[in-house]
């Protein structure tokens, strides 16, 4: 028998009301992404000498955003569907969370792999909270270019707060650890170097709005990114920058193929940099050139063996050697989330004496690919790269319809290249994890 009109209007209103309700929460996952990308950056505390000012109050933020999105999911759950997908993507995802799981019950220390150092926060806990973010990602509705213009505008901030340290000007007393710091910006990340990281994410951004939209404030904007970078002295993240415009450049090209007037801009772009760089290097007396000159010796030493190779990538060699062993002797499941502070002394603690006079906290491995292998195996390093390859591989499928993809793929590359020299931190890995979202949600722009 039949359905009657009755029953079938009912069923259509029915059908649109979840419809409405689905489209509500894609605008409430994209509401909190935004809130993550272009609030977060700008949360910190300097309450006092021995307060944490950085990565505590960063995370508390992130656990509200998450905790209150997930509450209304989870309510509306009968309604709005679910978060995961039933792709790859995901599926890979969940394989090296598993294996994150598994290797916290190999940690020396199990109170670490859950909840972190005090110093680091970067427990399962937290990196649970990354994942969860890049799954909101996936299922927020589509991006437009105000979405992208209010997170550049945060990076803005950052990076004049970043110039301002520079030159010797923080209204902001710093902590016991940042007192004596020099004239290397940190800004509100707590380091150069993760600073510097959170750069190499943003710079695309206005690359993207001034050759793409061809916007003049883009120009502006990239110059002061830049100059930024620059005074935070870090050399992986003047690699991974310079990885993220030859990849937005090469994306472009081979994708849409560059019109004349965009390849005027990109000269335009080309030696405005050149004339930033030359300013800064004359400005500190040719230490940037110095600096970057000793990425080709360092990395000569350091593949030759030579007797100085621990000496290299500020003591990068010495730790490098050291976990490629220590990976050696626990491929599967690894040491333990945030335990290899704990490792590292226990078997090299004469080591750290005989090249610094006196033992080290070494807790992260300075390569987030060798960090990952030491914490949670080998194979979970497998299962990253997996999920990085696929969702990789997904924006450039999408790239031709998606000109957010150019911007968002070159971060992610720059990101990819300055991790080979830093490490994963809570004040800057969750815009990644948000960005590799956004590049593997299913709308098309």
């Amino acid at each position: 028998m039949g359905l009657t009109d009755k029953e079938k209007l009912y069923i259509s209103n029915e059908s649109n009301t979840v419809i409405t309700l689905i489209k509500e929460f894609k605008n409430i996952a994209k509401f909190t992404i935004l809130i993550a990308l272009a609030g977060i950056p700008l949360v910190f505390l300097p309450l006092g000498k021995e307060f944490d000012h950085f990565y505590l109050p960063k995370v508390v933020a992130m656990f509200i955003l998450v905790f209150s999105f997930l509450s209304l999911f989870i309510l509306n759950f009968k309604n709005v569907g679910k978060i995961i997908e039933n792709d790859w993507i995901d599926k890979s995802l969940l394989i090296y969370f598993f294996l994150l799981i598994i290797s916290v019950f190999f940690a020396d220390n199990f109170y670490l792999a859950i909840f972190g150092s005090v110093d680091r926060l970067e427990g399962i806990i937290t990196i649970s909270m990354y994942m969860i973010l890049f799954l909101i990602a996936r299922y927020c509705s589509k991006t437009n270019d105000k979405f992208y213009l209010i997170i550049l505008l945060t990076a803005i901030l950052v990076s004049i707060y970043g110039i301002f340290q520079h030159f010797g000007l923080d209204p902001f007393i710093r902590d016991a650890i940042r007192t004596n710091w020099g004239y290397r910006s940190f800004s509100t990340m707590g380091n150069p170097n993760f600073l510097g990281t959170y750069l190499v994410l943003m710079i695309p951004i206005s690359i993207y709005f001034f050759i793409i939209r061809k916007l003049k404030t883009g120009l502006l904007f990239y110059s002061i990114l830049l100059y930024c970078l620059l005074c935070t002295s870090t050399r992986g993240s003047w690699l991974g920058s310079i990885a993220s415009m030859v990849s937005f450049s090469s994306l472009h090209y081979y994708f849409y193929k560059i019109k004349k007037d965009e390849l005027n801009r990109y000269i335009i772009l080309l030696f405005l940099s050149i004339i930033i760089v030359l300013l800064y290097d004359f400005q500190t007396q040719g230490e940037l050139l110095n600096r970057f000159l000793s990425i080709t010796n360092d990395a000569r030493i350091l593949l030759t063996n030579g007797e100085n190779s621990d000496y290299t990538g500020a003591h990068r060699g010495f730790i490098w050697k050291r976990v490629v062993e220590l990976i050696k002797n626990r491929p599967i499941f690894g040491y333990g989330i945030e335990n290899l502070g704990i490792t590292f002394e226990k078997y090299y603690q004469k080591d750290m004496i005989g090249l610094w006079g006196n033992v080290i906290n070494v807790d992260r491995a300075h390569n987030e690919y060798l960090h990952i292998a030491v914490s949670s195996g080998i194979p979970s390093l497998i299962a990253y790269l997996t999920f990085l390859t696929l969702i990789l591989k997904n924006g450039l499928c999408k790239i031709r319809h998606d000109k957010y993809m150019l911007l968002l793929i070159s971060s992610i590359i720059g990101y990819l290249v300055a991790a080979f020299f830093n490490i994963s931190v809570v004040s800057v890995v969750y815009v990644y994890w948000i960005f590799l979202g956004l590049i593997a949600t299913k709308v098309i722009n």
